[in-house]
């Protein structure tokens, strides 16, 4: 029978042994290798100082209300709803597809639409994105909703919406000459009021607010005192403060190249190189929807020693420097915000190209999917009726010259110009008409919302400023979100976020011209 060494050499506790004294020293083999150890990290260099053991701060918790004149239910409290949802908010999202179709459907047959031939056709669904291809020709629920003063005066209808009525509309934030997030009504806070400037849409945190402050100091909910404990900082490969434990070799410290452009990053090469063992950590209590600002402050070290704010320099450390800070407010509060995390989204539902043309020296909003349907991008073709010249010249000196009117050529659907109005400094939006056939006809009018501009019932022309868009051009892609709010419920919302393009989109358009018919 083969021996097997460890039936005869192995480690075994001893169930005899009451003392514990020989486990906790911890003795090792090689203290030459410990010693070793200590100088490459940087411990030899000895220095007069302890580590802090515990943290007593003072922190006042300021409550962020919601916006001012918005009715205070909780789509719209902060607290209890995703920043994004009510700052991303527009009209009707809460009509999804499936509200629209049911709702359509109800109304048709209350009211008898179906045995109505003179209803308009935009009551309808005309092209419903995929997979409600069937449901076209069935009644829009958004429709008649849009729709239901005009049915009663003109066609006598009268339809009672009842429970299927939507909710009261959120604050719309969209600036659609600016093509940002622009909330004109800020979130209350005695800290200052919370506006939200430029918003690209997306995630939303506290470096998305600016705040006014107020010209009184703020009272704030009382002040409460905390004592915590410090604990070092970590991160990956930082040492580890166990025995016979090595860094993870995997870590590739020089993957974060000191980039001056960003501080954080120089200061993250110099804390693990220079001062790993120095940093430490106390945690400061929160919630969503708060101003949470840090008054006093006061660490004990090692040795019992107490260091005050007055003491370090005559400064309070978050008047030196800050990386998290609010505009307006003071570097010793920070904006909490409630996020949504990864929330669901679907498909683009529609995508807006923005861009100035050098060549055609106008603006160029160019849908290439509206309500979830790419759109086809191809030159409607010239009437054949229509006469054009075929190149040959005319040699029959008898017969009287005829030319054809050639017209513009570039001209497409969903290409849609602005011009630049001297009055205003903006652009405006124009149409195109198609000219190639013998009765001209304009273009399709934009469908897409992010090109609409709804004020007081009324579509009024598009207006973009200049500096909205650069010179590689912008996209506006419009889709749905999903995320739940604390209390568990789903939260639906419409999000329009802008990026950035390569280039921008650009078209040949030349001028009208008439052309020699030759006579065989």
């Amino acid at each position: 029978m083969t021996n097997r060494f460890d039936h005869f050499v192995r480690l075994e506790p001893s169930p005899d042994e009451r003392n514990l004294n020989a486990g906790f020293a911890a003795e090792i083999h090689d203290p030459v290798w410990f010693l070793a150890r200590q100088w490459q990290m940087g411990e030899h260099q000895g220095e007069n100082a302890s580590s802090p053991v515990a943290v007593s701060y003072t922190v006042r918790h300021t409550p962020i209300h919601p916006m001012k004149d918005v009715e205070p239910l909780d789509r719209f409290n902060p607290a209890i709803t995703p920043a994004e949802a009510i700052v991303e908010s527009e009209q009707d999202d809460w009509w999804t597809m499936g509200r629209r179709i049911r709702i359509g459907e109800r109304m048709a047959q209350q009211a008898n639409l179906h045995d109505r031939a003179d209803l308009p056709v935009e009551l309808r669904f005309s092209t419903p994105a995929p997979p409600y291809e069937r449901m076209r020709g069935k009644f829009d629920g958004l429709a008649l909703w849009n729709k239901r003063q005009k049915l009663h005066d003109d066609f006598g209808i009268t339809l009672n919406f009842g429970s299927d009525s939507p909710p009261q509309e959120g604050p719309y934030t969209w600036s659609s000459s600016e093509l940002f997030y622009q909330t004109t009504k800020p979130f209350e806070c005695e800290e200052g009021k919370l506006t939200l400037n430029r918003h690209r849409g997306g995630h939303v945190d506290w470096y998305s607010a600016d705040a006014t402050p107020p010209a009184d100091a703020p009272a704030g909910d009382p002040k409460q005192a905390r004592i915590v404990y410090a604990a070092p900082l970590e991160y990956p490969g930082a040492p580890h403060s166990r025995w016979w434990e090595i860094e993870d070799a995997d870590v590739d410290i020089g993957g974060y190249p000191p980039d001056t452009a960003h501080f954080s990053t120089m200061l993250l090469v110099d804390l693990i190189y220079s001062h790993s063992d120095d940093w430490f950590l106390f945690p400061v209590e929160g919630q969503s929807a708060q101003v949470v600002t840090l008054e006093e402050l006061e660490v004990i070290d090692s040795f019992g020693r107490h260091y005050h704010e007055n003491e370090w320099s005559g400064l309070k450390p978050p008047d030196k420097w800050s990386l998290f800070s609010t505009v307006g407010l003071r570097p010793q509060s920070l904006v909490l915000w409630l996020t949504a995390i990864n929330p669901l989204e679907s498909a683009p539902i529609e995508n807006v190209q923005f861009g100035i043309d050098e060549y055609s020296n106008r603006l160029w909003a160019v849908e290439r999917r509206i309500g979830g349907l790419d759109t086809t991008f191809a030159d409607e073709g010239a009437d054949p009726a229509m006469l054009l010249n075929n190149g040959t010249l005319n040699v029959n000196r008898d017969v009287a010259k005829q030319y054809a009117y050639i017209p513009s050529s570039g001209v497409v659907p969903y290409w849609h110009p602005y011009e630049l109005d001297l009055d205003t400094r903006m652009f405006v939006q124009h149409g195109f008409a198609n000219l190639a056939q013998k009765t001209p006809r304009p273009m399709p009018y934009p469908q897409a919302e992010v090109l609409l501009v709804h004020e007081d019932g009324i579509v009024k022309l598009h207006e973009v400023n200049p500096s909205t868009v650069p010179s590689n051009g912008i996209e506006i892609e419009r889709r749905w979100q999903l995320a739940r709010d604390v209390k568990g419920t789903p939260v639906l919302w419409l999000q329009r976020q802008r990026k950035s393009l390569r280039n921008p989109p650009a078209r040949t358009v030349r001028f009208d011209v008439m052309e020699e018919l030759s006579q065989g």
